[in-house]
């Protein structure tokens, strides 16, 4: 009987092994294929983790189960990472089924890629750089059944933090005067992870975001302030800015042969970037009225946009007049129905231009390429005219080289025009005292064009306003002034010691006048004559 008893025991054992090798089961599945043993779409149900020590994978005294973690779905870009320095990039496949085939595309649309045989991960290198960037893949088995859209993003950051400095002296600073200047450090990748500011062998206070440094009573010599800024990859830049303070002087003469035409050019510089969207909804009706202001002068005008680089529409060149064939200039000989039209559309521009805003730069490109009969250009600044430019943006000259520079700009006019050609500057910008504009639609502060206008008297106008109907009226009255004016090249110093001195046809002339940033506006019209002004200027 004990012999017996161990027989039945051995089969039991016996009968257990064998349903442990077939998995457990007593009859395999019938239906776990599509006729043709292809995989089946649906994902297999999770395994539970049968935990460290071998124990009951049930709902015992272990507290129930723990679910494995679920792979990504469809892929993932280096291991889950959001952010990286290489656009060498990782990409490991999880397919839904069993593939064959795997697509890769740089976009977020599986459009752009090829389909190649599958394998569980690759390297893909991005053609682009210090941007998100999307990639898209789409699985295929062999018989070209084909997944869903599966879509990851990184971005790929290979660039150290941007500096752009908004506010600096840009012409020399008299002695014993403070000196502020303005600049942002910013890292829309990795992030600033450290800035120093250097004047010399001394360190001043600064961080990422918006600095101010402020320089009090400065005495004379040449000053740099050198920015230099790391990001969390370690990637670094850095810029300066030098600037001078004196307390010397320099004599001036001017001579200016003043005619009787009333003629004057003016250049609209249009911000097309997409942060202006809700002002260009309205464009057309916000400076409905400027021509009636201007009416009875001999003007011309012309527009063009900040953006620096598009070959069609930036860099200075004149935008097509609106409803017009070939033609880039409007003038007072139109009907004014039909110009102040044109006028309004044109300013109300369509497309979407660059974010690196530079209207200054963009002024001065469009001199250039009028004095050099370029294309549209030709003909648009007249030799015995004056000249007016007014700029709409809600944000800030974004760069800082010698044509984004507003004394350098006035000293090209002078220059180019042998000091004969009367120039005003009019902002309409979100102005740097203006909160609420500021945290509104006015996307930064605009420093520079502020400066540019009170250097040449140019009115300064509000980019938030929902009507400009005001300012647009200040800013025409403004152009009739420069008919008005006498430019300097350089801003006269007045005080007890130093005076300016105008004489026409060799008599002194004492015609009502103030002075204006660099220039000298009469109460009345100029009488025709050659003129002379005597001044001074620090040096």
């Amino acid at each position: 009987m004990k012999n017996l008893g161990l027989i039945v025991v051995l089969l039991g054992a016996i009968a257990l092994t064998g349903c442990l090798e077939n998995g457990g089961g007593t009859e395999a599945p019938s239906n776990n294929n599509n006729g043709d043993f292809s995989v089946i779409t649906e994902p297999p149900p999770e395994e539970p983790d049968s935990g460290t020590g071998g124990g009951s994978t049930g709902g015992g005294d272990n507290g129930g189960t723990v679910p494995q973690p679920s792979a990504p779905n469809g892929f993932d870009i280096n291991k889950g990472e959001v952010l990286t320095a290489s656009n060498n990039l990782l990409l490991d496949f999880y397919p839904p089924f069993t593939s064959a085939y795997t697509k890769v595309s740089e976009d977020e649309t599986c459009s752009s890629g090829t389909f190649a045989s599958f394998v569980g991960s690759r390297y893909h290198l991005s053609s682009k750089t210090n941007q998100s960037v999307p990639l898209s893949v789409q699985f295929r088995d062999h018989d070209g059944r084909t997944s869903v859209c599966y879509v990851r993003r990184i971005f790929i950051d290979q660039a150290g933090p941007e500096i752009v400095f908004a506010k600096y002296p840009s012409a020399p600073v008299e002695e014993g005067t403070d000196v502020e200047v303005v600049f942002s450090v910013t890292d829309p990748g990795a992030g600033v992870q450290s800035v120093t500011c250097m004047v010399g062998a001394v360190s001043k206070p600064c961080a990422a975001g918006t600095n101010k440094i402020v320089f009090p009573k400065l005495a004379g010599g040449e000053y740099t302030l050198k920015v230099s800024a790391t990001d969390k990859f370690n990637q670094s830049s850095e810029k300066s800015v030098t600037f001078t303070v004196t307390s010397l002087y320099k004599q001036m003469v001017q001579n200016v042969k003043v005619n009787e035409y009333q003629k004057v050019d003016i250049l609209f510089v249009i911000d097309n970037s997409g942060s202006m969207e809700y002002e260009q909804k309205s464009m057309a009706s916000r400076v409905r009225n400027f021509l009636d202001v201007v009416k009875g002068l001999d003007w011309q005008i012309a527009v063009t946009t900040t953006d620096p680089s598009n070959s069609t529409l930036g860099d200075g060149r004149l935008v097509p007049i609106y409803g017009q064939t070939n033609n880039y200039i409007l003038n007072s000989s139109m009907s004014d129905t039909v110009a102040r039209n044109a006028l309004g559309m044109t300013l109300q521009r369509p497309e979407t231009g660059s974010g690196d805003e530079q209207g200054i730069y963009a002024a001065y490109r469009a001199i250039e390429r009028s004095l050099a009969s370029t294309a549209t250009n030709k003909n648009f600044i007249r030799s015995d005219s004056q000249l007016a430019v007014v700029l709409i943006s809600d944000e800030d000259e974004s760069a800082n080289g010698a044509k984004n520079d507003p004394a350098n700009f006035v000293k090209y006019v002078q220059t180019a025009f042998n000091g004969q050609k009367s120039v005003s500057f009019h902002s309409i910008i979100a102005r740097p005292d203006d909160k609420a504009c500021l945290s509104g639609e006015g996307y930064s502060a605009g420093y520079r064009y502020e400066q540019i206008s009170k250097l040449t008297g140019g009115v300064i106008g509000d980019v938030c306003a929902t009507d400009y109907a005001a300012q647009v009226q200040g800013i025409a009255e403004g152009v009739r002034q420069t008919l008005k004016s006498i430019t300097l090249s350089c801003a006269p110093v007045i005080d007890s010691m130093r005076s300016l001195l105008v004489l026409k046809d060799g008599q002194v002339y004492n015609g009502a006048r103030t002075i204006n940033g660099v220039n000298v506006v009469f109460n009345d019209m100029l009488p025709k004559g050659d003129y002379e002004v005597y001044y001074s200027c620090l040096k």
